[in-house]
């Protein structure tokens, strides 16, 4: 119902009250009366959970980021539940009236769920949403070939590979020296969702470490060009620019 402001009239201290302004604030007190019976005075606990796990070691776990609306299939408005606060684990619907709700469920990267329950209700309502697509598996200090190795085995492609100097590292023809490089960021994160066989992920790595090969510099002073040529030819080196210049001969 909705509340309506009626018509009353201002009166002057001594002066009766005429018996349509009586009226008026009658029908004003009825009116709020029948808004706040309206809204309903109960309420109704939803445990939102997810499945955590496979097997014999699977398990649930809380799902604070679901989002909870109850709709009655009467007269009424929908309620949206409080999320979970303080200690408590479940959503909070409240301002339920008695009769039929429905109650939807949902949360980004899981199937929503449908319930229909009849209020007054004492037992929580219990509802455990599923994944809907895959959930990325937790990759820090796994080495780039093992990591590639898991997200391929969950159906989820490593889009791009960058280490930590910003160099883009191969995920098809891993290079030696990134096969055991420790993964140090993935995106998105751990348990994120993504879509069941387009998924997408970027990883960051360490750098791989360069040994430069480094040689022994000879004394080449005496030799002639072509001597010193020759002599840092043998050690992998060549002659870069030259300068030639003359010198007094001695007196």
């Amino acid at each position: 119902m909705t509340l309506t402001t009626p018509s009353l009239a201002n009166v002057i201290a001594g002066e009766p009250v005429t018996a349509q302004g009586w009226n008026a604030i009658v029908s004003g007190l009825t009116a709020l009366y029948d808004a706040v019976i309206a809204l309903g005075g109960e309420t109704l606990d939803v445990a939102v959970t997810r499945s955590v796990g496979t097997g014999a070691s699977a398990t649930t776990e809380p799902l604070p980021a679901a989002d909870v609306l109850a709709e009655p299939l009467g007269e009424g408005h929908a309620v949206r539940a409080l999320p979970p606060f303080g200690t408590r684990t479940a959503h909070l619907l409240g301002g339920l009236t008695d009769g039929t709700w429905r109650v939807h469920v949902q949360a980004p990267g899981f199937t929503a769920e449908v319930r229909e329950v009849t209020i007054p209700r004492v037992e929580p309502l219990a509802v455990t949403l599923t994944v809907d697509g895959v959930q990325t598996p937790d990759l820090f200090g796994l080495g780039l070939r093992g990591a590639l190795d898991k997200l391929r085995g969950l159906g989820i492609d490593a889009d791009l590979v960058l280490d930590t100097t910003g160099r883009e590292i191969s995920r098809v023809a891993v290079p030696a020296e990134y096969v055991d490089a420790p993964v140090l960021a993935q995106l998105p994160a751990a348990e994120a969702v993504v879509p069941s066989g387009t998924g997408r992920v970027r990883l960051v790595v360490s750098s791989a470490l360069r040994r430069e090969p480094v040689v022994t510099m000879p004394s080449l002073a005496g030799l002639t060009l072509t001597e010193a040529q020759q002599a840092l030819g043998k050690l992998g080196l060549r002659v870069g620019s030259t300068t030639f210049r003359e010198t007094a001969p001695d007196q």
